[in-house]
């Protein structure tokens, strides 16, 4: 059968497009079968061991602390005002972004951090000098923290010999939420006699660890460097250094020349102190109505079928690794040259660098990520090409069959427990000893 419109044209029936678009409705209804069933499978088989659409991870620290006795449950500006007048403590000072985003007030120290910056005045990078400050709460004791000479969390006596050992990165390099010997650091001292320091700094990425090696490794020349990787945060940190005076560490003739000026230094950390202590009441007040835990009020049952019709349990899979979102693009170029430099800079006084990449909380309540896979394998590609020593955590936490989130304090997302950095530090040792 044919329509006609006109003397001797004749069109096709539409009938004889349909088969094609029939083929095209049946395999994307054969797709959505396979997608949802895949789904399904998933959620089923893959549990994470802790679904935060259930619970908060407000709630599920409650949850942990209730069960342990005298845990100290203080807000953190309450209790550093209270530990303030019995033990002389000191506020901290860390050159993070969100550091001081958290400490802040009005944008009181963010501006005072631009005009030091804009009347060319050197800014440290932690502090303060030869006092002591108050540890977080992570784990239930509030440590009291010893800082050197320099700022850093040391003992003087570290630098009346030569150094062996620099610690750099981020929190877990300074060893949060734990006091002087327990951190990394501290059992390297203490186990195996060597002479460490540790300038790890909360908060900070790959830049501010350059930063130091120009600063204070270049002085102390310690014989190995080992730069410690949060796959957390530690690339979305580096997107926000980057817009900072902290580029300028790429520069092969920048420096503040901190070591010695020691007298600038100290000046800048008593104005910080000082206007902290002016912002703390309002800081005291401001955490009592964001600390007060909230029940968590979605609707979970119907959270878990918008999730399913969204098919979250698949792209977790796919798609979400251990690293923080950034809304910037990762520069992979930008953290290959970082790397590279501080290699350099390294060799320079022949010290010996290696990479020590430590794994997040969401690798292991993930349990399954092709994402955190690809993540590792890019990260070490890199750290090798540049014939830079790669040190893997994670291999580490498996062979002792502790990759799981109680590895961390209170089996939530944060920090190390004891155990874990002692099992880091045991690797550092057996990796010399090699």
């Amino acid at each position: 059968m044919y329509f006609i419109n006109a003397p001797g044209n004749r069109i096709p029936p539409l009938s004889i497009k349909m088969p094609y678009f029939k083929k095209f409705l049946i395999f994307f209804f054969y797709l959505i079968i396979i997608a949802y069933s895949l789904e399904l499978l998933t959620t089923l088989t893959l549990k994470k061991q802790f679904n935060l659409i259930d619970k908060s991870m407000n709630e599920l620290r409650e949850e942990k602390i209730k069960k342990i006795t005298n845990f100290d449950r203080r807000d953190n500006y309450a209790a550093f005002l209270e530990e303030k007048k019995k033990n002389n403590l000191y506020p901290s000072f860390r050159l993070a972004e969100w550091n001081i985003a958290r400490e802040d007030y009005n944008n009181e120290i963010k501006n005072f951090i631009k005009n030091k910056l804009r009347n060319n005045e050197i800014i440290p990078f932690r502090g303060p000098i030869n006092k002591k400050t108050l540890g977080s709460n992570e784990a239930g004791v509030r440590e009291i923290i010893i800082n050197d000479k320099f700022g850093y969390k040391n003992p003087n006596e570290v630098y009346e010999k030569k150094i062996d050992i620099m610690i750099l990165g981020d929190s877990f390099a300074e060893g949060v939420p734990f006091d002087n010997e327990n951190d990394i650091t501290g059992i390297l001292r203490k186990s195996a006699n060597y002479n460490s320091i540790n300038y790890g700094i909360s908060g900070t990425g790959p830049l501010i660890s350059l930063a130091i090696i120009k600063e204070y490794g270049k002085k102390f020349v310690p014989k190995n460097v080992f730069y410690l990787f949060y796959e957390g945060n530690d690339l979305k940190d580096m997107m926000d250094e980057k817009d900072t005076f902290l580029i300028n560490y790429l520069d092969k003739n920048f420096t503040q020349n901190l070591i010695n000026s020691q007298k600038d230094v100290e000046n800048f950390l008593n104005e910080y102190e000082k206007l902290f202590n002016s912002i703390l009441p309002n800081k005291i007040k401001e955490e009592k109505l964001k600390n007060n835990v909230q029940l968590n009020q979605n609707n979970t049952f119907k959270e878990k079928i918008k999730d399913f019709l969204e098919l979250k349990s698949v792209k977790d899979i796919i798609f979400i690794s251990s690293t923080f979102d950034t809304p910037k693009k990762v520069n992979y170029s930008l953290f290959e040259k970082i790397l590279k430099t501080m290699n350099l800079e390294i060799n320079e006084w022949g010290g010996n660098f290696y990479f020590v990449y430590l794994p997040a909380w969401t690798r292991y309540n993930n349990q399954y990520s092709l994402a955190n896979i690809t993540l590792k394998n890019k990260i070490k590609k890199i750290v090798l090409k540049n014939n830079i020593q790669f040190i893997d955590i994670d291999s580490v936490f498996k062979d002792f069959k502790v990759n799981n989130v109680d590895i961390y304090n209170l089996s939530i997302y944060g920090h190390y427990t004891k155990y874990g950095y002692n099992l880091i530090a045991d690797k550092l040792i057996k990796t010399l000893s090699n």
